[in-house]
């Protein structure tokens, strides 16, 4: 990268840098820090230029003659950045279609900046090890040389963990089609530009209030997602003060537009890129207040109704069976479903926003089953629209969805019901304070006391110091990690065990016609198969990247035919598949998760075919591309064997503080209190004993609203 600009010099600068001493050619050498639990990096500086060490001798005894000093950091810097250029221009093996190498790596940069600290350090030591592994004469090779070596030292290493490192090249790939400036030339329209696009939404729904260095409520909630704000309006609607804390930002509806890189840095934990310890699921969680509810698809399944499929499992009767909890005691989970129904304007979508992508799926799924594909089971099964809290349309104001597809970064009209338009707003209006920006640290219980009640929990409202004493109790519902880490401190039962999740798999086709997936719903319909669902699911162009498979030019193919491009989302429940410590998620699939997941994938493989397809692409990393009349089967099973062979990710985790009747097997009872203590409550997913098989949000609402009304 001949001259890198400003901003990339500063996103690639060290944080901290120390002599360590002189080469034997007496060249200075700098140790740098990179990452945030103390990884270090070593540079040999050489007049102007900068090279990683690579096994010279370093003579230590002459640091002190060594003058670290801003020219020394600008000249890392520029190395490294000069590395980034030789590294994206391989994987564009080139120019890209559109644009230039360096506008690429200054997108990327500027993306980098704005992520969490901890996740934009993760993605600089990330870098910083791609560079040593790629060896220093990298930016020297030829394009072709280089992608050999990428494919061989990266792409197909033995050891997973440096598989992994490849996945950073979807960094650059979406900071590439995140721009507007490369859209046209993929066949996407932007929303605004449509025809008859609405005009964005100013609305701001919620106060959030300043908390005092000590406060008293009767209740106090911590997190703000679908089970906190359930059980907050449930007891706000009773007389009861309460207070939530959020550690996320609130984002109002005139904050939130079409911008992807911005809105999944602020709003996901991780900037969106979160992942499992071991690399091999992409887990998104949202950080906000409001939690998931005001960024994910609004999509509503409730597990009391019955399904006609014979495979699928009673969620309830099996927890009622296997753990002892009855959840639907005297019929108020039932209740509590139907309230939140109502009150969230659920309804089956209308097909006008289905879009073209949920429009395959329908027709791909009469061609599978007529082609004799289909399982017996699924003999009366058909495509379905899914029902989602998008509210009702009224005179006064139309709230109708009208198929953006920029669910996942929140809605910028105004049009759905997420619990920031809802029930936080009902809490509010009946007394209780929401406060953003404030994380819970610690929780101090009465150890000594009859029945350990809650006496303080103590938090951090933009780094300063608060205690809430609440009178009545305290209720956890900040996420399947977040609440788990809060709860390791006490010597509790399995905290942090039996993680479930719904693992989602897409599998991306192209069609022979330019189909345009992007203009509606993101996921917009379904086929229920009992032991998974199938749905449509597409993204707009920065994040439909990131879950695109290949490299070089034959990923670049594969984006450039976006508008001709379909994709079916397997979603298929695991359970029990690890655990969380710390916040951090120790899961990986399992060999039988890796065996069923392949099953579905050869089904969607033929859905597509059925459907029409030209060609499908393997959700791999790989550059894996089935025709028509190939070995369907045995590409998959060659291709999709190991974790980290899949591209799979969650929105759902569950478990960690798993409801059951053993208090030595579980850590909450069926009523949400935690075992052995006489006021503290755990009110979201992380309470769930096994996968509920579908989206969880509106589990997680009825769980809690049932609990609590």
């Amino acid at each position: 990268m001949p001259n890198p600009s400003p901003s990339v010099i500063a996103a690639l600068a060290p944080s901290s840098a120390r002599p360590l001493g002189k080469t034997a050619a007496g060249d200075p050498v700098v140790r740098v820090e990179i990452g945030e639990n103390g990884e270090k990096a070593d540079y040999i500086i050489s007049g102007s230029e900068a090279v990683t060490l690579d096994g010279e001798a370093v003579d230590r005894s002459r640091a002190g003659e060594v003058q670290v000093d801003n020219a020394m950091i600008t000249v890392i810097a520029q190395r490294r950045a000069t590395f980034e250029h030789a590294f994206v221009e391989a994987l564009f093996g080139g120019a890209p279609p559109n644009g230039t190498i360096d506008q690429i790596v200054e997108n990327a940069m500027a993306w980098i900046s704005i992520l969490p600290s901890v996740t934009r350090r993760e993605v600089k030591v990330g870098l910083f090890f791609l560079e040593v592994l790629l060896g220093r004469d990298f930016d020297t090779l030829p394009i072709d040389a280089r992608k050999q070596r990428l494919e061989s030292r990266i792409a197909n290493a033995g050891l997973d963990i440096i598989r992994a490192l490849g996945r950073l090249r979807t960094v650059f790939y979406s900071a590439y089609y995140q721009q507007p400036a490369n859209w046209n030339a993929i066949g996407f329209q932007p929303p605004q530009s449509r025809h008859n696009a609405p005009a964005f939404s100013n609305v701001s729904d919620v106060t959030c209030s300043t908390l005092a260095d000590t406060e008293h409520c009767d209740w106090l909630v911590i997190g703000s997602g679908a089970g906190g704000a359930a059980a907050a309006a449930a007891l706000s609607a009773k007389g009861e003060d309460v207070i939530i804390i959020e550690k996320g930002d609130y984002w109002s509806t005139a904050e939130i537009r079409h911008k992807d890189a911005e809105q999944y840095a602020g709003m996901y934990i991780g900037g969106g890129l979160m992942t499992s310890s071991n690399r091999e699921i992409a887990i998104l969680q949202a950080e906000c207040v409001g939690g998931s509810s005001l960024v994910n698809n609004g999509i509503c399944i409730r597990p009391d109704t019955a399904n006609p499929h014979p495979l699928t499992q009673d969620v309830i009767q099996h927890w009622k069976n296997k753990f002892g909890v009855d959840v639907n005691r005297n019929g108020r989970l039932t209740a509590a479903f139907n309230h939140l129904w109502t009150r969230l304007g659920i309804a089956p979508i209308d097909a006008s926003i289905e879009g073209p992508n949920g429009a395959h799926l329908r027709n791909a799924w009469n061609a599978f089953k007529t082609a004799g594909h289909a399982r017996p089971e699924d003999a009366a099964v058909v495509a379905e629209l899914f029902e989602k809290n998008y509210g009702k349309q009224t005179a006064q104001h139309d709230r109708s969805c009208w198929g953006c597809g920029y669910c996942n970064s929140g809605c910028p009209y105004d049009r759905k019901n997420s619990v920031v338009q809802t029930l936080l707003k009902d809490a509010l209006a009946n007394g209780a304070r929401i406060a953003e920006n404030t994380a819970a640290f610690r929780i101090n219980i009465g150890w000594n006391l009859h029945n350990k009640p809650v006496k303080s929990v103590e938090a951090h409202q933009n780094g300063r110091h608060v205690r809430i004493r609440p009178a009545k109790g305290a209720i956890i519902a900040a996420g399947t990690g977040a609440s788990s880490a809060l709860m390791e401190r006490f010597n509790f039962a399995d905290i942090g065990e039996q993680i479930a999740c719904n693992l989602a798999c897409p599998v991306i086709a192209k069609m022979p016609h330019t189909v345009n997936s992007w203009n509606g719903v993101q996921m917009g319909t379904y086929v229920d198969r009992g032991d998974h669902l199938i749905e449509s699911w597409f993204h707009p162009p920065a994040t439909f990247a990131a879950s695109m498979g290949g490299w070089f030019e034959e990923y670049v193919r594969r984006m450039q035919s976006y508008s001709n491009l379909v994709c079916l989302g397997v979603l298929m429940p695991v359970s029990d598949i690890g655990t969380v410590k710390d916040g951090r998620f120790r899961v990986g699939l399992k060999r039988k998760h890796r065996e069923q997941l392949r099953e579905h994938v050869i089904d969607a493989v033929k859905m597509h075919f059925a459907a029409g397809a030209e060609e499908v692409y393997l959700p791999t990393s790989a550059s894996v591309t089935v025709k028509p009349g190939d070995d369907i089967d045995a590409l998959v099973n060659q291709h999709l064997q190991e974790g980290h062979d899949f591209i799979v990710s969650t929105s759902h985790p569950q478990g960690g503080n798993v409801m059951g009747s053993n208090p030595n097997r579980s850590v909450v009872g069926e009523d949400l209190k935690v075992h052995g203590t006489g006021n503290l409550y755990v009110a979201d997913a992380s309470v769930f004993p096994s996968s509920i098989r579908i989206n969880a949000q509106m589990f997680t609402m009825a769980i809690a609203h049932a609990a609590f009304a």
